[in-house]
């Protein structure tokens, strides 16, 4: 977490709407095929090469964003997925992976420390082994996974470690448990985010398990949410706001999910090809490669990316969600200060 960055990039992105954080995906390539992700099923396409990371770190810093995120598809199949994230941190950028963390070796958690990494998501959605193959199309990756966690837990000292579980019907009913064995087994934070199915076949990263999806029994999800709520407010390390777990619930027990975003504004993705979305479950609008600072400020760009918004029938994703809060919900920025002064603290 490079808090300094965050801010003194917050004020600017709450008076003027400009970007704060962006999700930079740079492949589409995965060696799982998670039941409730549909990207690993597009056809595999180009990939920039590491010169032309340089160009757009040099834009996004112009541009004043505090916090890039370097994902995929599963970003360690490139190998130099390094020194990308390496581009981005030398100039001042909060920087994250995420990964599903099967790739994820001492060497390379050395190297990623080294070049900058500042935060961590590794992606762990049960802890029963053939569950976990069954949902991730894998073969006994559960101990990879939790190898790779406590290698990034005792790594990343400076640093945020996020456990990234999503919910759906084969796992509602484990995930206080997860949250549990993440804080007393293995000492980093959990990041629970409900499975996102929209209505329609237009979505980008459209599940490939529509059953998995809700809604689910208002007994159940009150049962497991209700524990969340407390275990947070007991000390456990929940990162999600309090606003996101309820709104979880309540998406999970009606299905719905529409809200008032600010994707392309506050945020946006920028595919492997370089072409941008206002956010990762939306079709691309640009290419970040012709673009300037001023093209996301100009009135073409905000009614396009506005157009867009209207469009969607909205989404669960607690990367887009949280960030919007930051600036629209006293309460989380609230506490995000706890949890950052909680970080500092090293608790």
């Amino acid at each position: 977490m490079k808090i300094s960055r965050m801010l003194t990039s917050w004020p600017r992105s709450l008076l003027f709407k400009t970007p704060y954080t962006c999700n930079i995906k740079i492949t589409t390539r995965c060696n799982l095929q998670c039941g409730f992700c549909g990207l690993w099923s597009l056809p595999a396409g180009s990939e920039l090469p590491i010169d032309t990371y340089a160009y757009i770190a040099d834009l996004l810093d112009k541009l004043g964003l505090a916090r890039v995120v370097i994902t995929g598809g599963e970003p360690l199949l490139r190998n130099d997925a390094a020194d990308i994230l390496s581009l981005f941190s030398r100039r001042g950028f909060s920087t994250t992976l995420l990964t599903n963390g099967t790739l994820l070796t001492p060497y390379t958690m050395k190297r990623l420390v080294k070049l900058g990494l500042n935060d961590i998501g590794i992606s762990l959605d049960t802890l029963n082994t053939s569950k976990l193959d069954h949902i991730c199309h894998g073969k006994n990756i559960r101990n990879k996974i939790i190898d790779a966690i406590k290698l990034s837990v005792d790594s990343l000292t400076n640093g945020i470690v996020e456990v990234l579980t999503t919910v759906t019907s084969e796992n509602l009913m484990d995930i206080p448990d997860i949250v549990s064995f993440v804080h007393h087994k293995l000492g980093a934070w959990s990041v629970i985010n409900p499975v996102n199915i929209p209505p329609g076949d237009s979505a980008v990263l459209s599940a490939s398990k529509p059953q998995w999806a809700p809604p689910f029994p208002d007994e159940l999800v009150d049962s497991v949410y209700d524990r969340l709520i407390g275990m947070k407010r007991s000390g456990v390390r929940i990162l999600v706001s309090d606003t996101f777990l309820e709104d979880s619930r309540y998406y999970l027990k009606t299905g719905c999910f529409k809200w008032d975003c600010d994707a392309g504004e506050r945020y946006f993705t920028i595919f492997p090809d370089g072409s941008l979305a206002p956010c990762s479950d939306q079709l691309s609008i640009r290419s970040v490669l012709t673009m300037t600072p001023h093209d996301f400020r100009s009135a073409e760009y905000i009614r396009t990316v506005r157009d867009v918004q209207k469009r969607c029938g909205g989404c669960i994703f607690s990367c887009w969600r949280e960030a919007s809060y930051l600036f629209s919900r006293q309460s989380v920025w609230k506490e995000r200060l706890v949890t950052m002064n909680r970080f500092i603290r090293g608790r």
